[in-house]
């Protein structure tokens, strides 16, 4: 079930070099191991192949988001780990997620030479989605990116911020614009697309987003 908020949001369709504008800090709130996001990073685009480390490796499968469409989006969002929700053309509702922003350090020699978006779809039935859209939105960050001393003490870690991302994600509710970004992977769109939505805590007239 989806906790609504009656909280407003400004939100934002375009990002721009990091270099122009000075953001906020993206974590905020506290919540026993995790923080919920103060700005919402969200992000939609084709499932592309990944490494094969997440499923082979790991135990844990990723779908990963084609670097070679979305661009260079990223910008200064921290690398890390994150709680999510996400969207198919397949499914009805947000669903679960854990994803990692960052470049895999504990593969020492394979690291990836740029920031990539690897999602751990916590409620997926196990079909292929190579090639399909997918959206996401990350509402709470779980820990920064870091390198481990092997494997297991990775998948160790993994298992962890599964369960600490469905603790999260119990708790931190959408707002219907948030909702609308998801959905909108089952409707014909640009390849891909991006959206920064920041949470207000009141209900009157809010200032302009910076990043319009």
């Amino acid at each position: 079930m989806i906790t609504r908020l009656s909280s407003v949001l400004v939100c934002a369709t375009a990002l721009r070099p990091p270099t122009q504008i000075t953001r906020p800090p993206t974590r905020l709130h506290a919540g026993g191991d995790w923080q919920q996001c103060e700005r919402r990073f969200a992000v939609r685009g084709p499932v592309a192949k990944g490494y094969g480390r997440g499923g082979k490796k790991l135990g844990f499968a990723t779908a990963n988001l084609d670097s070679d469409v979305i661009g260079d989006v990223l910008g200064d969002l921290e690398k890390g780990v994150y709680a999510a929700f996400y969207q198919t053309a397949k499914t009805t509702e947000p669903l679960r997620a854990v994803v990692n922003v960052g470049v895999a350090p504990t593969f020492e020699g394979q690291e990836q030479p740029v920031k990539l978006v690897e999602a751990h779809l916590l409620d997926h039935d196990g079909s292929d989605l190579y090639g399909d859209a997918l959206a996401l939105l990350m509402v709470a960050f779980i820990r920064p990116e870091m390198k481990f001393d092997g494997l297991d003490a990775l998948k160790a870690q993994i298992g962890a911020d599964c369960e600490t991302a469905k603790s999260a994600l119990a708790d931190v509710g959408l707002n219907y614009i948030e909702e609308g970004f998801l959905k909108a992977v089952s409707r014909p769109a640009p390849p891909s697309a991006t959206q920064w939505f920041m949470l207000r805590e009141d209900s009157g007239v809010v200032d302009q987003s910076p990043y319009v």
